[in-house]
């Protein structure tokens, strides 16, 4: 009699302190952490590498995708008395009693025991940690919203993980491509918002916005798109008399010359770019770095005809006060010089001064230009 009394108490009291559903995911994000960082990781426990595989599982699956915590789909079911979380994937199984959780049940991670190096830590699979380190630059790409890199990011992280060799990591290379299609889908859509923008009367100010950010993301990525997204923002800006039109045409022609249309550069240098940067007091000092890469594009639009070289310094040097005094006028006489008599010594030596114009050097585009014209003067000798 006494027992059922009892049982019957314990009913009761579990029905009035069972948690409430909305704990789980604190508890999983909090509470749950700090007990698998206290479980021990000495190696000669037995219990360690399962406490490890538990940890990794956490870690991966809850701790770090994408930018902060986030738990997998789950679902709760209120059984009166108690409440049991299931995690959707079927990698965890929870019980609600008495105002706290409790851990029925959660997928743990087999070590590879055909490696002496793979032993349940992270740091046994090179291809792992590479994929990890791929993730961490994707979480920091979508952060800086640039979703192009955090897709790519993603799809070298899932290739990795393929070839890890595990079969756990086989579900982390699909989570990996799932989220790399993600990223492309808010890539698009973020084209899409300037798309709209343009259609609106009043959003053409924004939408030049985000075509002159969707350049400057893609530029390290894809000059071709960051040249037509410049391209874009140029003519934005233009219509609503911003003066960033003027930003956005100079780095269209970069990204031309770095994808070899360099009479397409050359026409923006010498139409647009060079009148007006000489017009702005605040610009002018500029004018000479542009005068450069217009001559050289243009070397590259005519294939190395140098009497056009030599026509191009003659209107410059007229034109442009700033020009007249610089020392890259000098050094690109030197380089004309030195063709034109085919001193490949001297040629080189004008390279190399030519690239101390540059506090990084010359771009990688001038340099193909110009190694191309040496290779004329001799044999395959490098700059």
């Amino acid at each position: 009699m006494l027992g059922l009394v009892l049982l019957i108490l314990s009913a009761v009291v579990a029905a009035q302190t069972k948690p409430k559903q909305e704990t789980f995911v604190p508890y999983m994000t909090t509470q749950r952490k700090e007990q698998l960082s206290s479980t021990p990781s000495s190696s000669s426990s037995p219990s360690s590498g399962s406490g490890r595989g538990v940890a990794g599982w956490f870690t991966r699956n809850i701790i770090e995708p994408l930018a902060g915590p986030r738990v997998p789909e789950h679902t709760i079911t209120d059984y009166y008395f108690f409440l049991i979380a299931k995690l959707n994937n079927g990698t965890g199984l929870y019980l609600g009693m008495f105002q706290q959780w409790w851990v029925i049940s959660e997928l743990q991670e087999v070590p590879d025991t055909t490696s002496s190096e793979s032993r349940g830590n992270r740091g046994g699979n090179p291809f792992e940690a590479q994929a990890e380190a791929q993730k961490q630059e994707a979480v920091q790409a979508k952060i800086k919203k640039d979703y192009h890199g955090a897709a790519r990011a993603y799809v070298e992280a899932a290739k990795l993980y393929e070839k890890s060799g595990s079969q756990f990591n086989i579900m982390e290379a699909a989570s990996a491509y799932e989220d790399a299609f993600k990223a492309y889908n808010m890539a698009k859509q973020t084209e899409n918002a300037a798309r709209l923008f343009r259609l609106n009367e009043r959003g053409g100010s924004r939408a030049a916005k985000v075509y002159n950010q969707l350049g400057d993301l893609l530029k390290s990525q894809d000059a071709a798109k960051a040249a037509t997204m410049y391209s874009e923002a140029a003519e934005l800006f233009r219509s609503d008399g911003d003066g960033r039109a003027l930003h956005a045409i100079i780095r269209q022609a970069e990204q031309l010359c770095i994808l070899h249309q360099y009479a397409q550069a050359f026409t923006l240098y010498n139409d647009t770019i060079i009148p007006e940067t000489m017009s702005q007091d605040i610009l002018q000092y500029t004018t000479r770095d542009h005068v450069l890469n217009a001559i050289i594009a243009h070397l590259g639009a005519t294939q190395g005809d140098w009497i056009v070289l030599e026509k191009d310094l003659e209107h410059f040097e007229d034109i442009c006060p700033d020009f007249r005094t610089s020392k890259g006028l000098s050094v690109l006489k030197s380089l004309a010089r030195a063709e034109r008599e085919h001193d490949a010594v001297a040629f080189r030596d004008a390279c190399q001064e030519f690239d101390r114009l540059h506090s990084s050097g010359m771009a990688d585009w001038q340099v193909g230009l110009l190694l191309q014209e040496k290779l004329k003067l001799e044999d395959g000798d490098l700059l």
